[in-house]
């Protein structure tokens, strides 16, 4: 394997002081719903071990910094402040404490912005020896913490290493079962580590002020992030991130063991991403999976979690799904899996949004790495009997497929998984949220009518049409909310003669 080359750490966000005031992602995310919705029944994140790692912010030969509270060696002790009853395990050199990984921690499992502040085991690493662990022990260790968040950016001289830890990290995440966060950097190019991992969630902010120029190491041009936060810096964006997913593991270890599978995890929390706050969202293509600026979208732990409380929901051809759900699949080459589902007569999809995400396979030397395609579509359905495609997500590098639609119509649907590998394990998650459709509502006032056009997809052309006996029906205008200021709403007024006129929008669903 040969010596390893000193690491090259910077900070994915600048230090801030402990206690500066900052926006509550947790508003936009949808938690204060879902705690008066459970009540005493929310799950905290009760008997999930977590783990995080921070790059050292000590000046040059300086002894370490990099603890969220200070400690002499690596022996357990207890949290105080926000991390008030956690044992707190360090897992390198002595540090004083760090105000950016008090910060990172309290977004992760603290009292005042985590969502899963019932955390009772928190392990701490120093991101250098993380990664060398990570990088010199074969096989890679077995580290503590279900789910692991690592708020930092950086890079090995070696870009072969770089590889590795890659590769190593993808690597743990599929054979032990964990979830891990990997925030991207703030602006400029993407950094090497870790980020460009295919396994975890990377993190960006709902600014859009990450880089957006997406992987750049072992398979170029993947995108990234995964999901955005209503944060100030990508280093809190990333806890944020992981404090959800221990909620979730909170609510799957004993209440649905089928979903405890970083691939299911990954693809519920992406399904529930809202573009609520993001109504310029759109993909360019069928092959890119995301938003070039804002991955699946913005953090939802609400809708995340009535994704996974509505259960698993296995592939059938001869059974529907409800309009929530969530599977741990696995790829055929012959049949493609499917999910299908109805919308009720007058039962639109405000909106609906569909994940899978699936692992690649890494040889025992992690010299190797192959990713089987697989493929997500949404078709229409009679019957059982599926039809045209409705819309489809094909990329050919990423390992992760995603669908967004407004305003779906009522009628029978399939969401389909093809793939040209068998046997591939793959999460999928799904979630198409009650609407009325697009909405038209006349008003006169002498000459002028007045058309107020609400619940619009921000992204589509519609066109008003108009008549004077309900049959003569011709175009009056088309509007278009632009793309670069998208809304769902719009107005028209046209001045009129006496005597009836009538109104409808077409557009293509």
């Amino acid at each position: 394997m040969g010596s390893i080359l000193p690491i090259s750490l910077i900070f994915a966000a600048t230090l801030l002081p402990y206690g500066a005031a900052r926006a509550d992602w947790r508003a936009d995310a949808g938690f204060p719903q879902l705690q008066t919705e459970l009540g005493a029944a929310l799950p905290t994140g009760t008997g999930i071990s977590v783990m995080m790692s921070e790059a050292n912010a000590a000046a040059l030969n300086q002894p370490a910094l990099f603890a969220p509270q200070g400690t002499t060696g690596t022996t357990p002790y207890v949290g105080t402040g926000v991390l008030t009853g956690k044992t707190i395990t360090p897992h390198s050199a002595p540090s004083a404490a760090s105000g950016h990984a008090a910060a990172v921690a309290n977004y992760f499992c603290g009292t005042t912005q985590s969502v899963s502040p019932g955390v009772t085991e928190l392990h701490t690493w120093l991101a250098e020896d993380f990664a060398t662990v990570l990088y010199l022990q074969n096989p890679p260790p077995v580290f503590a913490g279900s789910v692991q968040n690592h708020s930092w950016v950086g890079s090995f001289a070696d870009e072969a290493i770089n590889i590795e830890v890659l590769r190593r990290l993808d690597f743990i995440i599929g054979r032990d079962g964990i979830t891990i966060s990997t925030p991207m950097n703030n602006g400029g190019a993407m950094a090497k580590l870790l980020a460009n991992a295919y396994h975890g969630i990377s993190a960006g902010m709902r600014s859009g002020s990450h880089p957006q120029t997406h992987s750049n190491l072992d398979g170029l041009g993947r995108m990234k992030p995964d999901i955005v936060v209503n944060e100030g810096v990508t280093s809190y964006a990333g806890p944020a991130v992981a404090s959800v997913a221990t909620l979730l593991l909170d609510a799957i270890r004993p209440g649905f063991p089928d979903a405890d599978d970083p691939r299911v995890v990954k693809a519920i929390i992406l399904s529930g991403a809202s573009k609520q706050n993001l109504l310029g969202w759109k993909r360019n293509s069928s092959s890119r999976p995301y938003d070039e600026a804002y991955g699946a979208g913005e953090l939802n732990v609400l809708n995340a979690h009535h994704i996974l409380a509505a259960g698993r929901q296995t592939a059938s051809d001869s059974a529907l799904r409800t309009t929530r759900g969530w599977d741990r699949g696995t790829s055929s080459t012959s049949t493609p899996q499917r999910y299908f589902f109805t919308l009720p007569a007058s039962h639109w999809g405000g909106t609906a949004a569909a994940t899978i995400t699936w692992h690649r396979e890494l040889s025992s030397d992690f010299t190797t790495s192959t990713l089987a395609n697989l493929n997500l579509r949404l078709v229409n359905a009679s019957g059982f009997v599926v039809g045209s495609t409705v819309t489809e997500s094909i990329s050919a590098i990423d390992n992760v497929e995603h669908l967004f639609l407004r305003n779906l119509p009522p009628g029978e649907y399939a969401l389909e998984v093809s793939a040209n590998t068998a046997g591939v394990s793959f999460g999928i998650a799904w979630e198409v949220q009650p609407g009325m459709g697009p909405q038209l509502a006349l008003q006169r006032t002498g000459s002028q009518n007045a058309l107020t056009l609400s619940q619009l997809d921000p992204l589509k052309t519609y066109t008003v049409e108009s008549c004077t006996d309900l049959s003569g029906w011709q175009p009056a205008t088309t509007i278009r909310t632009a793309d670069t200021a998208p809304a769902t709403t719009a107005i028209w007024q046209e001045s009129v003669s006496t005597g009836a006129k009538f109104y409808r929008l077409s557009w293509v669903p």
